[in-house]
């Protein structure tokens, strides 16, 4: 509920302390004298831009205070952001001629997307534009939401509507993926099946360079072991031949000198060794023949591993390692692919389920809107429209989107024998405020209200209407604070206190001031609204406060 207003250097005002309570406040005023200039301090306090021209003129900043009562919610945002928390909250904004305009809460300083979320609910201004709103139809649902109470069927519908539709990114990105992803397969895939083709193992290269060199050498090697052979075993004179001389010399050495029986030993196994190697030798070159065919192959062989390596590597462990990373990539490309399925599947039931709670959030609107329905009609005949209708019409899309699949419109029927038809085909200002107040009468009998701030509820419309505006006003405060501007007497003598706004000019400048009025205030007030004979006018005016209590 709003305490207070402070008003200092804004627009008219150079001064003015606007005190606010329960129940229903009445601001009147002549024309031009800033009665809306209240209003707009309030937008200000609530979140709306600043602008230069709301400094009085002579003046170096504008300040507009704000004091309202701290609701359970707002004290626990408070905490949340760190900012001092009593019974009060207490905002102020200066706007200066220069500089960056500045936001207090509770003393701390504020950004304004901060301002305008902890004021978020704590007044509803309705006036003009509010009224025009109904003239739009993609208004109308978030009305018949509110006193459906579907705040928190809102917030999960949102959010399933918001994975459906993340799921449909990624779906969408995975099919505009895919064929990138099958030209990846299909290249990973001929990578593979190239490097599997040759199939090197480690350590190939060099073993085929090695044995490529033999094979280049043969003849050579022969010649060298034939002639090795020979001189150690095969010809006269060999080697082997003269060692079995000096053999036998060593053993009549040994019958002689027995200590000579290990140089025999270590002799005769020097000898056996020797021939170990020339019978060696003369199976190696046995086995030595020159095979083109082998020699080709083992070419054609190196020649592959060196191509992978071109290809693939620098070094062969290179190559065998790629050919690894092909497996594992593989594997993550034919995941892609599987995913596609997957998020299908995801696609599908994720729809299915917020089909499901659309139609439930759908059965609340549609029992909903008959019942607002019935309620703003016996409102309107309240206000002197009983001969009108008003219907709720919900009508299901094709289409799903994150409120559900409703149409709201508000239809409008201001004379018998007509059509239904929409509020901005055929509703005039006045029928509209009157809607608008049998709607916020309704909302305020099934919720409750905090505070409203009503400015021009009475536009377009006549005096005996205007009594019965002044009664809904009234009933409506009994459900919080209602905040009304009005230039009808019939609806100012219904309030529990009387604000009025005047102007004067002081020397060469205009000044706007605030005063409450007491009763007698009050009566001169409403005979000015009034007018005409001041005589009548001012009896007429103490009717319509009603004996003094």
């Amino acid at each position: 509920m709003l305490l207070e207003i402070d008003l200092e250097n804004f627009v008219l005002f150079e001064k003015a302390s606007l005190p606010f309570s329960r129940g229903l406040t009445i601001l009147t005023g002549e024309t031009g004298a800033g009665k809306s200039l209240v209003v707009d301090a309030l937008k200000l306090v609530l979140g709306a831009r600043a602008d230069l021209q709301q400094i009085r003129i002579g003046a170096k900043q504008a300040m507009v205070q704000a004091v309202f009562d701290t609701l359970p919610g707002i004290r626990s945002l408070l905490e949340d952001m760190g900012i001092p928390c009593n019974d009060e909250l207490v905002i102020r904004r200066i706007v200066p001629r220069s500089g960056r305009g500045r936001i207090y809460v509770n003393g701390a300083i504020v950004s304004l997307q901060d301002l305008r979320q902890i004021t978020s609910g704590l007044v509803s201004l309705a006036g003009q534009h509010e009224y025009q709103e109904l003239l739009h139809r993609d208004r109308h649902r978030p009305w018949l939401d509110r006193y459906a109470g579907l705040e928190e069927d809102l917030r999960q519908m949102a959010d399933l509507y918001r994975e459906v539709i993340d799921i449909q990114e990624r779906l969408d990105t995975a099919r505009a993926d895919r064929e990138k992803v099958a030209e990846k397969v299909e290249r990973l895939q001929e990578e593979a099946q190239e490097i599997d083709r040759v199939a090197p193992r480690p350590g190939e290269e060099e073993r085929l360079e090695q044995r490529l060199k033999v094979l280049r050498a043969t003849e050579t090697l022969r010649t060298l072991g034939e002639t090795c052979y020979r001189t150690l075993y095969a010809d006269r004179g060999s080697v082997q031949e003269r060692l079995a001389g000096c053999k036998k010399d060593l053993e009549r050495m040994a019958g002689l000198e027995p200590d000579l029986e290990s140089v025999l030993r270590d002799f005769n196994s020097a000898l056996y060794q020797l021939e170990e190697v020339a019978w060696g030798l003369r199976e190696y070159i046995q086995g030595l023949h020159a095979d083109p065919t082998e020699l080709e192959q083992i070419e054609d062989r190196i020649y592959q591993v060196r191509r992978l390596k071109r290809q693939f590597g620098p070094a062969l462990e290179d190559v065998l390692a790629y050919r690894e990373a092909i497996d594992r990539k593989l594997r993550d490309l034919y995941k892609k692919k599987d995913q596609i399925e997957g998020l299908n599947a995801a696609l599908k039931e994720g729809r299915e389920r917020l089909m499901s709670y659309a139609k439930v959030i759908s059965e609340k609107r549609s029992r909903a809107a008959r019942e607002l329905s019935m309620a703003i009609k016996t409102e309107l005949s309240d206000l002197k429209l009983a001969r009108t209708d008003f219907v709720i019409d919900v009508r299901a899309e094709t289409d799903i989107g994150p409120t559900g699949l409703d149409r709201v419109e508000f239809l409008f029927r201001p004379n018998v024998g007509q059509p239904l038809r929409g509020l901005a085909c055929i509703a005039s200002g006045g029928e509209l405020s009157r809607v608008m107040l049998a709607l916020r009468t309704a909302l305020a009998k099934k919720a409750g209200v905090e505070t409203i701030v009503f400015d021009e509820i009475d536009a377009g419309i006549g005096g005996e209407v205007a009594d019965r505006v002044g009664d809904k006003l009234k009933a409506l405060s009994s459900f919080g604070q209602i905040i009304t501007i009005t230039h009808f007497p019939q609806i100012a003598a219904r309030g529990d206190r009387h604000i009025v706004v005047k102007k004067v000019v002081r020397g060469d400048s205009t000044v706007t001031f605030i005063e409450r009025l007491e009763r007698d205030q009050r009566i001169e007030e409403l005979t000015r609204m009034l007018g005409g004979d001041q005589k009548a006018a001012r009896l007429y005016a103490e009717r319509l406060l009603g004996p003094e209590i």
